[in-house]
């Protein structure tokens, strides 16, 4: 799949959702509780899980990213990120590298 922005806060629902959520109807449906595709696995009996290299802190949680939280761990059985794991070096103030969630993932499988 593929997305019409080089922005988190604009990809991010269209890789979770299959849609371009470019108008303000869009977004609304796209950032709306529930609408990952993580939750149709999980509804169709499939284990879920999120590895983010990125922390999944305040800003995340609550801040200007709030909308992206619930794609990355609303409906996951598994949530791995950087400060989850104290296996994982933190190597910048936002978390780890992409590379240190191989192992995790591979676990996972």
């Amino acid at each position: 799949h593929r997305t019409g922005s080089g922005n988190t806060i604009d990809a991010m629902p269209s890789l979770m959702t299959g849609c371009l959520p470019y108008t303000e109807k869009g977004m609304k449906y796209a950032h709306a509780k529930g609408r990952s595709i993580g939750y149709e696995f999980a509804e169709n009996g499939y284990s879920t899980a999120s590895f983010s290299s990125r922390t999944l802190d305040e800003d995340l949680i609550k801040g200007r990213y709030r909308m992206l939280y619930d794609m990355l761990a609303g409906s996951m059985d598994k949530v791995e990120d950087a400060t989850r794991n104290k296996r994982l070096k933190l190597d910048n103030s936002q978390g780890s590298s992409d590379g240190q969630m191989l192992p995790l993932f591979e676990e996972w499988l």
